[in-house]
């Protein structure tokens, strides 16, 4: 490689480092002092960036970054469920509804995550996807599209198949439960992790986990009426 192209690519390692930086200190802020609590002085400053308008030269503004930040935790998500669908299909599919809801659980803990991929404990983002689902879910949505959720649509149309006598209103209703009751315990699991290495009395619990996976298929599966 000749001298003039290394001095070329020089500047885009330098400018991804740089975007890195403002994202994990972006994500850390947000998931502890929520979206409106961050100002854009605030994740320069955490990110230990020397130009102050660094924030706006990458991403043009603060919800141009939210959006970033929301699209790079997809494509994490969905490449885990991806291939934790396949591993459950080579094996001969899921069998019942708690082997979906395991493999949403395991996904979002980082058991399907790419060899390469850091183990998201403390990075903050389900505490980040809870907070943009409360107060700034149309920025969340616009980002989202049907290719970066196929595999969760899979999980959802498992789930339904394993719910045939409940009426569509109440699948509906009890898949948006599971999802909210999935984001919000592992939000706040996630941030006992950061505060105590153990995961505290709730989350050292070798059962934990499990208990959460039954818990989340005792809602899809309960009678109705009850």
């Amino acid at each position: 490689m000749c001298p003039t192209s290394a001095a070329a690519k020089e500047p885009n390692t330098r400018d991804e480092l740089t975007r890195d930086k403002i994202k994990a200190a972006a994500q850390r802020l947000f998931a502890t002092h929520g979206i409106d609590g961050v100002s854009v002085r605030d994740i320069v400053k955490a990110a230990g960036a020397k130009n102050g308008a660094s924030l706006h030269y990458y991403f043009g503004s603060k919800d141009g970054l939210i959006s970033e930040l929301v699209a790079d935790g997809a494509r994490r998500s969905e490449g885990g469920r991806q291939r934790a669908l396949q591993e459950l299909d080579a094996n001969g599919g899921p069998k019942s509804a708690s082997d979906i809801v395991r493999l949403l659980v395991e996904v979002e803990i980082g058991k399907h995550r790419e060899a390469d991929e850091a183990d998201p404990i403390g990075l903050g983002h389900m505490r980040f996807i809870v907070a943009l689902q409360i107060n700034h879910r149309r920025i969340m949505q616009s980002v989202l599209d049907g290719e970066q959720n196929t595999a969760y649509l899979k999980c959802l149309a498992h789930l339904r198949r394993f719910m045939p006598e409940l009426p569509a209103e109440v699948v509906n209703q009890r898949l948006i439960f599971m999802y909210i009751m999935l984001t919000t315990t592992l939000a706040a699991r996630e941030a006992a992790f950061e505060n105590d290495p153990t995961g505290g009395k709730l989350w050292s619990s070798p059962h934990a986990l499990e208990n959460l996976i039954a818990s989340i298929t005792g809602i899809l599966e309960a009678p109705y009426p009850a």
